[in-house]
């Protein structure tokens, strides 16, 4: 397809042989105009490749004025065309962002130079402005910020829409101040930013910290920073891409406080919030570890309500589970914490003693839990008591792993419930 030129000269002459030339130079010539205000017009309908403009005209536009308005309405590159060039006409013509300048009398060398060099610098300018019209489009559409900077970080060349989103500050703020971003940084984050950033990494980083809007509500950011080298391998640019993460962030730590509710309903009493068996076997077998390296000693109790079936069948089980609940904080509240209370089920207790010295520091706490547990109480505005009967094993005496232990203190305990209950026996082989 031939390029097409709109002509305005006027100069009826010089026109006709301009236009003959470009012709036979293999140009297409769709109009030759004397007028800037034609010439405006012309461009609009025509819609050529480029206009040929000599500045001094017929009419009340100059060349100047007409080239500056096709440039503005149609985007149509322009070369001028003259026969003298002072400075003060050069300066104008700069002003209506010309593509070129050619002198009269026309040389066909000069003519066809003039003509491609306008046309090859117009499609720079046009992908130029295509790629930073889809930069625009990109980094203002996406909800991440975008930046670029010094490697200093002390200019800013460009951050995008969402800095004001993220940050609840004026961009134009940050183009002043660059580093004022760091204002809106949390306290507790600010010192590891500012680290971050005087180390002038060689090498991608990735942060993330928290930012405080001026509305007091607070938000995640992760920041990622890309260094940006010269052609002969230097350091000369920062560029990043900050990516608001507190829905992520929020979703952490609600995962984790579901993981430890999950944990603590798996190795928990729901009633009592006492370790349930599971629970008590895995610090037992700790303790047994322990004390089998150290040559220690521990006590594992079985404890059994006594009386809890009467409170449970005259007063319903919601009185009993206050009961239990009740007993739980008593037996809590006893121990040492090296050692492990647990509910076992029903109405059954389980306790772990460690570092004891033998069956006196065990007879001790029995008795205690005896008192604990005997000790009256008011439920649903009655007063009541209860006793219980311990069973008690022995480590290293009565075995050397959880299984026998628990066995063992059970069986002790289930001794005490035939003789007469509210005591406590050791367990004999």
């Amino acid at each position: 397809m031939k390029i097409k030129l709109l002509v305005v000269e006027d100069e009826a002459f010089i026109a006709l042989e301009l236009k003959t030339r470009l012709q036979q130079m293999g140009y297409e010539v769709c109009a030759v105009v004397s007028r800037g205000d034609i010439a405006i017009e012309c461009a609009g309908t025509l819609n050529p490749d480029l206009v040929l403009m000599d500045i001094c005209l017929n009419g009340e536009k100059s060349g100047i004025e007409a080239a500056r308005e096709i440039r503005r309405k149609f985007r149509i590159p322009v070369v001028f065309l003259t026969s003298h060039a002072d400075e003060d006409t050069v300066e104008q013509v700069k002003r209506s962002d010309p593509c070129g300048y050619i002198l009269k009398p026309f040389q066909e060398r000069d003519l066809r130079i003039g003509i491609e060099v306008a046309l090859h610098k117009d499609t720079i300018e046009r992908r130029v402005q295509e790629s930073e019209e889809k930069f625009r489009l990109v980094t203002e559409s996406i909800d991440d910020v975008f930046w670029l900077s010094s490697a200093d970080f002390k200019e800013l060349l460009y951050v995008s829409p969402a800095y004001e989103k993220i940050w609840g500050r004026k961009r134009e703020e940050l183009y002043r101040a660059p580093l004022s971003f760091v204002e809106g940084i949390h306290p507790d984050d600010r010192h590891m930013v500012r680290s971050r950033m005087e180390s002038l990494s060689l090498e991608s980083q990735q942060l993330e910290y928290r930012v405080i809007r001026p509305d007091n509500s607070i938000s995640w950011v992760r920041d990622r920073r890309f260094p940006v080298f010269d052609h002969q391998g230097n350091l000369y640019r920062m560029a990043g891409v900050t990516t608001d993460i507190t829905e992520q962030k929020n979703a952490q730590q609600q995962l984790l406080i579901l993981n430890r509710k999950l944990q603590q309903q798996a190795t928990h009493d729901a009633l009592t919030g006492l370790p349930n068996r599971r629970l008590l076997i895995d610090r037992l077998e700790q303790a047994l570890a322990q004390a089998q390296r150290n040559g220690g000693h521990l006590a594992m109790m079985f404890i059994d309500l006594d009386g809890f079936k009467a409170i449970n069948d005259c007063m319903g089980h919601t009185a009993g589970d206050e009961v239990l609940e009740i007993i739980g904080r008593r037996l809590g509240h006893l121990l040492r914490a090296a050692d492990t209370a647990a509910r076992l089920g029903g109405d059954e207790f389980g306790l772990v003693l460690t570092r004891i010295k033998g069956k006196k520091d065990a007879r001790l706490v029995a008795k205690k839990v005896l008192e604990a547990i005997s000790a009256p109480f008011i439920v649903r505005g009655e007063r009541c008591t209860i006793g219980a009967s311990i069973g008690i094993s022995l480590y290293p005496e009565h075995g050397v792993s959880a299984d026998e232990l628990i066995s063992r203190a059970d069986t002790a305990m289930y001794k005490v419930k035939h003789a007469g209950k509210g005591s406590f026996i050791f367990y004999h082989e």
